[in-house]
C-alpha cells in the first residue's frame, strides 16, 4: 500500500465534508471516491483496446 497526501483547498472543505457526512470518516469517503475513479479510468482504457480475435478459444481463457 502507498501513502498519499491530499491537500484540499479551503473552498472545497465544507462541500466535501457535507458530502461525506454519512461516511464513517472523511478519509473513508475520499478513499472510496479515488477507488471509483480508478475503476472508471481502467474501464475507459480497457474499452479503448482493439478487439481481440478470440475465435476458437472457447472456454480456455
Amino acid at each position: 500500500m502507498s501513502a498519499i497526501t491530499l491537500r484540499i483547498p479551503d473552498a472545497m472543505d465544507k462541500q466535501l465534508r457535507d458530502a461525506a457526512a454519512d461516511a464513517p470518516s472523511l478519509n473513508d469517503y475520499i478513499l472510496k471516491a479515488v477507488r471509483r475513479q480508478m475503476t472508471l479510468d481502467a474501464g475507459r482504457k480497457l474499452a479503448a483496446v482493439e478487439p481481440l480475435d478470440l475465435e476458437g478459444e472457447g472456454d480456455a481463457l
